[in-house]
């Protein structure tokens, strides 16, 4: 599926699941954190899928952040450069997580900065996919593979799969 049809579908599955204006920025960057938590827990164990997965789901979120903010960032020019080992892109990924957070707790909408982080922060995704052989559009395709079918509903401003609900946190 090419890239901007697969943005388009992420987008769409967003806007059906109310996720766009139910939630908020701020709880998009509470998940982004969540997914990114899975990323790193799927690098400390060397575990390919949970890394394919992972940066998928990070993709996603960040395609989320992005129509929320109404950032007009273009996620689809993918980048290359030199490679710097996995650990410096873990860091410098938090560091973008952490200005974005920091531009949507104090504006809450886009602006060139927030562009600028969300480029660096797919940048690292991107990097970090490649160390372990894979690309960031098989991750993004794996990712909306698995959730396009998927339901659920807005709790507090945070998506919760229909599989999750039965949990005693959410009665």
């Amino acid at each position: 599926m090419k890239e901007k049809e697969l943005i388009g579908k992420i987008e769409q599955w967003a806007e059906d699941r109310n996720l766009i204006l139910g939630s908020t920025p701020q709880k998009q960057f509470i998940k982004l954190m969540e997914e990114f938590g899975e990323l790193c827990a799927g690098i400390a164990r060397n575990d390919k899928e949970k890394i394919k997965d992972s940066i998928g789901d990070c993709f996603v979120v960040m395609v989320i952040l992005n129509k929320q903010t109404n950032s007009n960032f273009d996620f689809t020019p993918l980048l290359y450069l030199a490679r710097k080992g996995v650990d410096v892109w873990i860091e410098k990924c938090v560091a973008r997580f952490a200005s974005i957070s920091e531009k949507i707790n104090y504006t809450g909408k886009a602006n060139r900065h927030l562009e600028y982080d969300f480029a660096y922060a797919l940048y690292c995704l991107i990097k970090i996919s490649n160390e372990y052989g894979l690309t960031l559009e098989s991750c993004v395709q794996a990712a909306w593979d698995e959730i396009k079918d998927r339901k659920g509903k807005i709790i507090d401003g945070v998506f919760v799969k229909e599989e999750d609900l039965n949990n005693e946190y959410y009665e």
